[in-house]
């Protein structure tokens, strides 16, 4: 970027007045491209049909057909209006004239200032047929404004080059200098240590001076938390099997939406160490019953990953795909990423992807359906996720049933009870502008979606669950496995107790109802993985030698309470696991259920695992190895997943 003083150009040089449609060439803008020889009749024809239907430029229809690049239609433009063409990657204007319009103006009108004569000043447009961005930028200078033509990926250059410092603080700041008590940059308060230290040393106290009323009291509380979470989540199974969604998308609502009538939707998908997956990202996204011009797809690549960012260029992806780079600084994490690339979103919706994901076809269609029908807090939507390698092995069959209970029964039952559902992390749709609102991601948690799902619920805003399913990569090996597993009980933990720093402010905001449902859900989750392990080897000591001690510990209320978690608890939890897999129609699955307590033996090693991060190594994330199902034999990749 150059530093140089703005451009001064003499006033006669400068355009007069707007541009008029035909002012340069009489000719249209299709026919002065197929005169070029840069489109063929067949493509001009095609891009005319698709015009009638969507209502879109048929530049931008072009484009997005690979037809032409944007530096082509942008001079083509130029000659046709008889305006000034400017490369702003050859000649980038300066920092001070750069600045003259504010940056989230430059961005949604797609136009730079790029000379000026010390009263009027040039600026250069995507569009400069657009009458009301002309008047906004003018009232905005405060100047005459003379336009002239530029394209798309140079506005998209220059504002990432000129404001990527701003870029990246604000993707890794913004949340904790607006919201600091929200932000898990700061993993305990002192307050929270204070509160640790003493009850650590009450508990210390007690076990010397009266141990085992000491034990016993524990042992009550941790046992009457257990059957909490077991009683909470049956409750919430039965809600979620017989809940109709609060938002209904039928079939004849999703297939009445004209092309011209859709939003601008932006996909943002992080990629890190992705080559492998790419090819099925593309075709996925390629699926996507949406028209390609209405598309904003941001492909997310961390700036130390040449070799993701050189295999998709590869791959040589349409127009509609963006690649964005994020600067390589701390926190290195996927909520970073996310949000440098909601910084440059465009579209009034926007998901999030992973790079393995395939939605189905018609997924974009149904959100746009939903949010219309919504009220306007009804910010998010969740949709389902499942696996399209279940049968791989016999940790993706877990895997599956596991995610099966999770998305068709658990999430449905918050959903059903109005309290705060903790999102997945994919498949998450969003009103834009209200997730900027809130600071959009944590990027120091390392369960962002989790704590994102927590803190609209915070603001008013909320979540539902619309009937559609991304198809994902089940974990296959167990070491990678038990590294993604330790990640999200981390991040479960980190968001806990983000939460948890006021508690008396946050029992006030979000009521009674959704405060309990936090403590059983967000709390219990990593706290069963953590104690079940002790409760298993109490009960496989006492049945193999007799233990007396065990009995001590267990007088008759807290016995006959742990015999409900024993039998009633894991009864709830197998036969979530079986009702999910025929909610899904996994009918081949059920068997597995039944020895699903061996996957919770590793839940539970995961779970001891991420305590020891959070204390140590609070924010690193560790990567997910994709692609495994590729390198199994007849485990291809899916594009029509069975049901």
């Amino acid at each position: 970027m150059s530093d140089n003083p703005p451009t001064i150009i003499p006033s006669a040089e400068i355009p007069q007045g707007p541009p008029e449609p035909g002012r340069g060439s009489y000719l249209p803008l299709g026919e002065l491209l197929l005169q070029a020889g840069l489109i063929t009749g067949d493509q001009l024809q095609q891009a005319l049909d698709e015009q009638a239907r969507s209502g879109e430029r048929i530049g931008h229809i072009l484009v997005g057909h690979g037809g032409i690049n944007r530096l082509a239609l942008g001079q083509t433009l130029a000659r046709q209006l008889d305006l000034p063409f400017y490369n702003l990657l050859q000649d980038p204007p300066s920092h001070s004239l750069m600045t003259m319009l504010s940056e989230p103006t430059a961005r949604r009108l797609e136009a730079v200032p790029v000379a000026t004569d010390g009263e009027a000043v040039i600026v250069a447009f995507t569009d400069p047929l657009d009458s009301a961005a002309l008047a906004e930028v003018e009232r905005e200078l405060g100047r005459p404004v003379r336009p002239a033509v530029t394209s798309e990926y140079d506005v998209q250059w220059i504002l990432e080059h000129t404001y990527r410092t701003e870029y990246t603080e604000k993707c890794t700041r913004e949340l904790s200098y607006r919201q600091p008590e929200d932000s898990a940059s700061e993993t305990f308060t002192l307050a929270q240590l204070v509160v640790l230290a003493g009850i650590l040393a009450a508990i210390f106290v007690g076990l010397l001076m009266r141990p085992q009323a000491t034990l016993t009291l524990l042992n009550g509380l941790l046992t009457l938390f257990y059957v909490a979470v077991s009683g909470y989540r049956l409750y919430l199974l039965l809600r979620g099997a017989t809940y109709n969604l609060v938002i209904h998308t039928p079939p004849e609502a999703v297939e009445a939406l004209q092309d011209r009538d859709l939003p601008v939707y932006t996909v943002l998908v992080p990629l890190y160490r992705e080559k492998e997956v790419l090819p099925t990202l593309l075709q996925a996204i390629a699926r996507l019953n949406y028209p390609h011009t209405k598309l904003d797809v941001k492909l997310l690549f961390e700036e130390n990953d040449a070799e993701t960012y050189e295999a998709a260029k590869a791959l040589r992806p349409p127009a509609h795909f963006k690649f964005v780079v994020v600067p390589d600084c701390q926190p290195r994490t996927k909520p970073k990423a996310c949000n440098y690339g909601l910084i440059q979103a465009t579209g009034e919706f926007c998901v999030i992807y992973d790079a393995e994901d395939i939605p189905e076809p018609d997924q974009l269609r149904k959100a746009v359906v939903a949010f219309r029908r919504a009220p306007q807090e009804m910010v998010c939507l969740q949709s389902k996720l499942n696996y399209y390698n279940r049968d791989q092995n016999l940790l993706t069959r877990w895997f599956t049933i596991e995610y099966s209970m999770w998305f068709d029964l658990f999430l449905p039952g918050l959903d059903a009870v109005g309290v705060p559902i903790p999102l997945g992390g994919t498949s998450n749709h969003f009103r834009t502008e209200p997730l900027r609102q809130v600071g959009a991601w944590d990027p120091f948690n390392v369960t962002e979606d989790c704590d994102l799902g927590l803190r609209l619920h915070k603001a008013g805003y909320r979540t539902a669950v619309i009937d559609s399913t991304t198809y994902e990569e089940a974990n296959s090996e167990a070491w990678n496995w038990t590294r993604q597993r330790t990640r999200w009980l981390k991040g479960y933990i980190q968001t806990w107790l983000v939460h948890m720093r006021r508690p008396v402010q946050l029992l006030r905001t979000v009521g009674l109802k959704s405060f309990l449902s936090m403590q059983l859900t967000v709390g219990g989750v990593p706290f069963a993985t953590l104690i079940n392990p002790i409760y298993w080897a109490l009960t496989l000591a006492w049945f193999l030698s007799g233990w007396e001690v065990v009995p001590l510990f267990f007088p008759p209320l807290i016995y006959y309470a742990g015999a409900v978690c024993l039998f009633v608890g894991n009864f709830v939890f197998m036969y979530a696991n079986v009702a999910g897999c025929l909610m899904r129609g996994y009918h081949e699955l059920v068997r597995y259920a039944l020895i699903s307590p061996l996957y919770w033996g590793m839940m539970s090693l995961a779970g001891w695992r991420a305590l020891y991060q959070l204390l140590l190594k609070p924010f690193v994330w560790e990567k997910t190895t994709h692609g495994l199902h590729l390198k199994a034999k007849g485990n291809p990749v899916p594009f029509a997943p069975k049901p």
